[in-house]
């Protein structure tokens, strides 16, 4: 009996070891760009009461700078423009603010100026020690006084700070709240970095679990009341960030839905990629990102932070959540003239590609909606980056002009908002899925525009029914089989099929598929698709770009559960290139389910 006791204690042990083992060597390779100044970074300290000095001396507020811009701070201390307050985390420096503020500076050539002012903590351990907490706490509300002092004499001054947060920074930025004798109205909006909102990572000591209860019941209580104001974003770091697990960054429970908008960087728009807990305050494609969500929140009129709750979530949601692939966000003209000087080609097909090497002059791509053969969707792919690029309109009598080359069209109802920017090797992919049957009362016709471009023009639409795209697959149990199952075969010329994973609901399942791309016919450039795996019930999506003739693998893990009242299943979803066939298999992945397992108990 000892025997087999010590036989399972070993395999529990070996197995234990192998899911370490994918926790922390089974990462994709990190694709974040650095960022670079382009000028040397300085930080200015910016002088304190003495008392406060007194009362907090290991505790210093600075701010950034490079060139003229902080040189002429040095001599004067008359700051211009909108206040951001970085906040550090655990052990976290100051200068990891520089990133971001770089990033601002040199987009403020063309704007107007931020200025980003970070707190020096002395690099204390505050997720490892709450006792420090209620001190950093008070110290960041005092230099969001001090920061708005220094701009008293300006002639629009501003009269809130942005707060962003990294790791514990994030949680100290929401604990501001708390104190009785801060104006919460100085804050209105917050961005967090890798922080855990709903528990520290390591409940070390008592001062750590009363501080975030204190923080997090004060939010669930004053929700529609002192916090009715302030909108919050957390951006957790996804599969990479071994040190911070999605689920503690939510804020799920504690800030109202739709004033708050929890996301994993792999599913940022833009972004798509994974990151650790450092690197999330450099990832170039994140800090982009960030510095234009943070120039959209401004009001045209103040030059100073949106105070409109509404316009500031639709900011947020357009730069994190669902972008249109405009360059910024802006309210799209809801009709547009169509320029009658501009070629049209009328697609005589469901299913269409309009490619071009070169195109030297605008065209529209005019095609009539269709509800026949059961048809219920639309879908369009373009990778042209113009704003405004489909539009609904109503054709009275094509017959006349059906033969000629202008639009049938004069005015147009622009739809663009409504598209979706996809991940690509290229520079720019966006799509847009309409449903017809609910277009058709409307329009009676879509255009296309393909404006004049001395780059690759590639354009595909096609009509289906939906039901024929939306498949459903029962996901296999651990133990049922550990070999690779071929599950599905994908025809040419279509440009999205969709798979609901029934049973896939727990943080402890891994399952593994693999897309190969293959007899891609007259393709043009480098682009054959993309996976994503899409959970429904959190914005923790990833993408990976498919490759021709090679095995592209993607392991769908959750880091959410899904609710028990949740009746949506996580899905696959496949936007394809219409040139290529694939083919789809599925694998359970033991080693990746110990990680899972893991992860669930560091």
């Amino acid at each position: 009996m000892g025997s087999v006791v010590r036989v399972l204690a070993l395999l529990c042990f070996f197995l234990f070891v192998w899911g370490l083992f994918d926790i922390f060597a089974n990462h994709e390779q990190n694709t974040c760009e650095m960022t670079y100044m382009f000028e040397t970074p300085q930080y200015v300290g910016i002088s304190l009461d003495e008392t406060l000095k007194k009362q907090f001396p290991k505790y210093n507020l600075y701010i950034y700078g490079e060139g003229n811009y902080i040189q002429k701070l040095r001599r004067n201390m008359k700051p211009e423009g909108v206040p951001v307050l970085f906040i550090p985390g655990n052990a976290g420096s100051y200068k990891q603010v520089r990133s971001l503020a770089s990033v601002a500076y040199r987009q403020a050539a063309l704007k107007s100026h931020f200025n980003y002012f970070t707190v020096d903590f002395n690099e204390e351990l505050s997720g490892l020690y709450g006792g420090v907490l209620m001190d950093e706490t008070k110290f960041v509300e005092q230099c969001i006084y001090r920061i708005l002092s220094l701009y008293e004499r300006e002639v629009n001054p501003p009269t809130s700070v942005i707060l962003i947060g990294h790791s514990m920074g994030g949680v100290l930025a929401r604990a501001l709240f708390v104190m009785p004798s801060f104006d919460p109205k100085l804050v209105g909006t917050i961005l967090t970095l890798a922080s855990p909102h709903h528990a520290p990572v390591v409940m070390a000591d008592w001062h750590l679990k009363e501080f975030f209860q204190g923080v997090n019941d004060y939010w669930r209580i004053n929700i529609n009341s002192t916090l009715a104001h302030v909108v919050i974003v957390s951006v957790a770091g996804g599969y990479k960030d071994i040190l911070m697990p999605d689920q503690l960054t939510s804020l799920k429970n504690i800030a109202a839905d739709e004033r708050a908008i929890s996301i994993t960087a792999t599913a940022v728009p833009r972004v798509w990629r994974s990151m650790d807990h450092l690197c999330i305050v450099w990832c170039k494609q994140l800090i982009l990102a960030i510095v234009r969500a943070t120039f959209d929140l401004m009001s045209m009129a103040s030059e100073q932070e949106n105070k409109v709750v509404k316009e500031k979530m639709d900011v947020l949601r357009h730069h994190f959540v669902s972008h249109s692939g405009s360059r910024n966000y802006r309210s799209r003209p809801d009709v547009f003239d169509i320029d009658q000087s501009y070629l049209v080609v009328r697609p005589v097909d469901f299913k269409w590609n309009f490619q071009r090497k070169k195109h030297l002059s605008g065209t529209f791509i005019q095609v009539p909606i269709r509800t026949d053969q059961g048809f219920n969707t639309f879908t369009a792919i373009t990778n042209q980056d113009n704003d405004d690029w489909i539009f609904g309109c109503v054709i009275k009598n094509d017959t006349e002009k059906k033969s000629t080359k202008q639009p049938n069209c004069q005015f147009a109802v622009n739809l663009s908002q409504r598209s979706t920017l996809l991940p690509s090797v290229n520079k720019v992919k966006k799509c847009i899925t309409l449903n017809t049957t609910e277009l058709a009362p409307m329009y009676n016709t879509l255009l296309i525009l393909s404006p004049q471009s001395k780059n690759m023009v590639d354009i595909s639409g096609e009509f289906y029914g939906k039901k024929e795209r939306q498949g459903k697959l029962e996901v296999p149990k651990f133990w049922e089989f550990p070999y690779s199952l071929d599950i599905l075969q994908l025809s040419q010329k279509q440009l999205y099929f969709g798979i609901e994973l029934v049973g896939l609901t727990a943080v402890t399942q891994a399952v593994k598929f693999t897309v190969k791309a293959t007899f891609c016919e007259n393709l043009v450039g480098a682009d054959y698709g993309h996976l994503r795996t899409f959970v429904p019930w959190s914005n923790e999506d990833s993408s990976i770009l498919l490759h021709e003739n090679v095995s592209n693998g993607v392991t769908f893990r959750l880091q959410t559960a899904r609710p028990n009242k949740e009746v949506r299943n996580a899905e696959l979803q496949f936007w394809l290139n219409p040139h290529c066939k694939y083919n789809v298999s599925m694998q359970i992945s033991p080693q990746e389910v110990f990680g899972q397992v893991g992860c669930q108990r560091r």
